[in-house]
């Protein structure tokens, strides 16, 4: 079948997903790991609350049923409608065909695995589509219309990440600044804007911070793509294809630093409780650094490092700021731990998720 990429015209595909014949149970695997549990916690889960956080410290507490909206807004946006059309244009380009051993990257590993094909990422598309239309009405209605700005403008920007012809992830800088940068920033002010109706610069700021460490994570998860990217058609051309691997290690340590900066500098001018997020991020300036970007278990262990510690920044702080916010660090340690169980990885890689490799083992230069 001819290659397309006008979306109305992919999504009545999807009346073919309703035959008989199908493993269930591995179609849900499919759906759960199309979400990728992990980035969702660092990138949208943190941001919303985050965001949930000086809103309640600004208002003296949050409303329960809009931080629940917020949170299912990010986590559809990003989790399933962002993720499903970066799967199918990702896997057209050859980038993700190759199924090699790396346990984050490379896509969400579902058609590898023959657990989705294109139809069923349409029917999550759509799916996830309809979903955000009716809660975004919801907002409007019941809260303010002006926050359907936020809302459209994070799920613009996550379809165009990989939609040619902008696929701003097949460009280099463009998928930080354009993508990634502006869609998690607005899923923490999305959060923030829907209890208070308004905007802040401390918000701002420190959802700026959020999203330069998951901007930083964003450049060592393209590392043992680096390959396949360059060779892919068309060429998916990311800062790391772009910069090369030494520049591109200074330039993710160079994005994590300015985030502790920028959560030090709150601590200082605003609120103590900041001082968190400076504290958790610092570390990661040196972990990016560190990170050897062609061996595999060196990018797999910093990865999860830098996701760790950016995890454990924007929640430690938020428990600062709204400590009836506690429970999110429990849920998010257990989705954390449910996705690596789930995701399995190659057995090359099986230690690399719980330490490094042994001294023997471990690169001598950078």
């Amino acid at each position: 079948m001819a290659e397309r990429s006008n979306i109305t015209i992919e999504i009545v595909k999807i009346v073919g997903l309703f035959g008989g014949g199908r493993d269930w149970s591995r179609t849900a695997k499919g759906w759960f790991l199309e979400f990728r549990l992990i980035p969702v916690l660092l990138w949208s889960y943190t941001a919303v609350v985050l965001g949930t956080a000086v809103a309640s410290a600004d208002l003296g507490g949050f409303d329960l049923l809009w931080f629940a909206v917020a949170l299912g807004l990010g986590g559809l946006i990003q989790g399933w409608a962002t993720h499903a059309i970066n799967e199918i244009y990702d896997w057209r380009s050859g980038t993700d065909r190759i199924d090699g051993p790396r346990a984050l990257s490379g896509g969400s590993h579902v058609r590898n695995l023959s657990l989705l094909g294109e139809g069923d990422l349409w029917l999550i598309f759509a799916a996830s589509s309809a979903a955000i239309a009716a809660l975004t009405i919801w907002v409007v209605v019941a809260r303010a219309a002006w926050l359907a700005i936020l809302v459209l403008a994070g799920y613009i920007l996550g379809v165009a990440y990989t939609v040619p012809p902008i696929a701003t992830a097949y460009r280099p800088f463009a998928g930080e600044w354009v993508g990634g940068f502006p869609g998690v920033l607005l899923s923490g002010l999305g959060a923030y804007a829907i209890q208070t109706r308004q905007l802040s610069i401390v918000a701002v700021l420190a959802l700026s911070a959020h999203a330069l460490v998951c901007m930083g994570m964003l450049i060592v998860h393209h590392y043992l793509d680096a390959q396949m990217d360059a060779r892919a058609l068309p060429q998916k051309r990311t800062s790391v294809v772009a910069l090369g691997f030494r520049n591109a290690k200074r330039y993710a340590a160079g994005m994590t630093a300015i985030a502790a900066i920028l959560y030090a500098a709150l601590a200082l001018a605003v609120r103590q409780e900041f001082i968190l997020g400076a504290l958790f991020t610092a570390p990661a300036v040196w972990i990016h650094l560190r990170i050897q970007p062609t061996d595999l278990k060196s990018v797999t262990r910093g990865e999860l490092q830098v996701i760790q510690l950016g995890i454990a920044a924007g929640l430690s702080t938020a428990v600062a700021l709204a400590p009836s916010l506690w429970p999110m660090i429990p849920l998010a340690a257990a989705g954390y731990l449910a996705h690596l169980a789930v995701v399995s990885p190659p057995a090359e890689l099986a230690r690399a998720w719980r330490r490094g490799p042994s001294r023997k083992d471990r690169p001598t230069k950078g």
